[in-house]
């Protein structure tokens, strides 16, 4: 992996997620580049150009001038997260970039190998539930893998794979051991989510297989139960773990940050969610 992008709202910045991202880089020898993302419109409706149909939360014809308190937060903001990451072993780039910011994280992404992003990333005005319009848009529409980041981070001790037998989780247990093979040495734990009364999946031993080729201990637990909850509550209490699923937007994904838990999944879980889509 060569390029990281982090995502971050210019007027609000996440010491947290840059802790994190700062990690990511160090662990594989990436370059961090920071998105600051400047929403410079505000007022009127405006036609969302990533999701065809729909409305983007409050928006004008009119822009905000990149002059006085808003620009002196942003370059300020700009300067801690330079600070931050030099002070942390990690050279940054930044990108600033002005307009929608849904639109201009994902025509980023397309040049990334990831995307970070803190799940409470918000640009609109008043309570949002949690994931956001922005954070749910991001993980629907991105061409490169993104990890939702983790409230407070220590270390990464053990991998969790989120396994259904589907394409789209075999695909993101690939693409995050193609990004990471600096982890290879770590516990890994395949957690095969399913409904009651169905059976277990049929091809353990190939999963199994392919995994030992690239890492050293794997573990597998079973959950019969709806995938969402039981997922939900094997994570709980778990500390220092990495959790990989597959395509949000279908399926157990999005089940699992149903309004009822996200925000608990934010605030409890606190473990960084690595969501990949083909």
């Amino acid at each position: 992996m060569e390029k990281i992008l982090l995502a971050l709202d210019a007027q609000n910045l996440n010491i947290n997620s840059i802790d994190f991202a700062c990690y990511l880089a160090k662990l594989t020898h990436s370059r961090l580049t920071g998105i600051f993302l400047e929403n410079l419109l505000y007022g009127e409706k405006v036609f969302n150009p990533v999701m065809t149909g729909a409305a983007y939360p409050p928006v004008s014809l009119v822009t905000v001038q990149d002059t006085g308190p808003a620009k002196d937060l942003t370059e300020e903001n700009i300067r801690l997260f330079k600070e931050v990451c030099l002070c942390r072993g990690v050279e940054p780039l930044i990108h600033r970039d002005r307009g929608v910011p849904v639109k201009e994280i994902i025509e980023e992404s397309r040049f990334a190998d990831l995307i970070i992003v803190d799940p409470e990333t918000s640009f609109t005005r008043g309570n949002e539930s949690l994931p956001g319009r922005f954070v749910k848009d991001v993980l629907l529409e991105a061409e490169c893998p993104v990890i939702l980041s983790p409230y407070s981070f220590e270390s990464i001790d053990e991998i969790i794979f989120s396994y259904n037998g589907t394409r789209s989780s075999v695909f993101a247990i690939k693409q995050f051991t193609y990004l990471f093979p600096e982890l290879k040495q770590k516990k890994v734990t395949i957690v095969n989510v399913r409904s009651a009364g169905e059976h277990a999946i049929e091809e353990p031993f190939k999963m199994k297989e392919w995994l030992k080729n690239h890492y050293g201990e794997v573990e597998f637990a079973v959950l019969a139960g709806d995938p969402a909850d039981e997922l939900f509550g094997y994570l709980l209490n778990r500390k220092n773990g990495f959790v990989i699923m597959g395509a949000y937007g279908r399926g157990m994904v999005s089940r699992f940050f149903k309004p009822s838990h996200a925000r608990l999944i934010v605030k409890t879980v606190n473990l960084p969610i690595f969501i990949a889509h083909h």
